[in-house]
């Protein structure tokens, strides 16, 4: 069975939105709503990629491709980019007229070739060295990927600030970070963080890398990491050719390792005491 594929007991995707929607009665972003799927629990199987699972049948809903929803979901677009609302009438509301750009495509986008993934300020000290496991995920409840084959570019943080700018084309990102961990440049680093061009699937696999990008994805996806990467100040905005913002969960195998780690320690003491 697939990740997103509903067992016979637990409520499809688009029922489980509607529910959403119409519970909180105000205009969520998409990501608000997988989330709140998920915290309540009103699917058990949620995948690699909810953020996108859920724009995608928000998109169809909308558009009514499927006649089995006439669910009065609209977009909310004078909230901002992103966010929908259930109404009871026949046009949305006109409440909350300030428009917020979203930084995210809409679903109509994902064709373009951008920054598939990406994860800000990443650990060092999280990244599964022995195991080669560098894992993320969109959101709590969602299936973990592992993100040691991306490819694209990254930075290597002190603290704040940047201490190092690279790339992974032939290799990929653990084998870089691996030499970083290893090289002169190892003291001097604590987090990273990446820009990848792999996307990735709903069962938590990596897309392959694309094989061309014109002209003008290439200048958008150029001023979405030097956005994203130095932060200026006077850019109100995020870049266009951003995809999905990962956060990072420690490899399992460190927290096993910590866990020996104490519990030699504490008998250590307890024989010397």
């Amino acid at each position: 069975m697939e990740p997103n594929e509903a067992t016979p007991d637990e409520m499809p995707w688009k029922d489980a939105i509607i529910k959403v929607l119409q519970d909180d009665d105000r205009p969520l972003h998409y990501r608000e709503i997988a989330q709140f799927i998920g915290d309540r629990e009103l699917r058990s199987r949620i995948g690699a990629t909810p953020w996108n699972t859920v724009s995608r049948n928000l998109s169809s809903m909308v558009n009514q491709d499927d006649k089995d929803y006439d669910s009065r979901i609209r977009k909310a677009d004078k909230v901002g980019r992103g966010y929908y609302e259930y109404v009871t009438s026949d046009s949305a509301s006109d409440d909350n007229a300030s428009f917020v750009e979203d930084p995210i495509p809409d679903d109509e986008e994902q064709d373009r070739v951008r920054v598939g993934a990406f994860g800000l300020y990443w650990e060092r000290k999280k990244i599964g060295w022995k195991t080669k496991k560098i894992l993320g995920r969109q959101g709590k409840g969602s299936q973990e990927v592992n993100f040691a084959n991306q490819q694209g570019v990254y930075l290597l943080h002190n603290r704040q600030s940047v201490a190092y700018v690279g790339r992974t084309t032939t290799g990929n990102l653990y084998q870089r970070l691996s030499v970083h961990n290893k090289d002169r440049k190892s003291m001097r680093w604590d987090s990273f963080s990446w820009f990848g061009f792999r996307d990735v699937k709903d069962n938590g696999e990596l897309n392959p890398m694309p094989d061309q990008v014109d002209s003008t994805d290439l200048i958008s996806i150029l001023e979405t990491v030097l956005i994203e990467a130095l932060e200026p100040p006077v850019n109100g905005r995020r870049g266009d050719s951003l995809g999905s913002q990962y956060q990072q969960v420690q490899d399992p195998d460190i927290v096993k390792e910590l866990m020996a780690d104490q519990s030699l320690a504490d008998l250590l003491q307890s024989l010397a005491g």
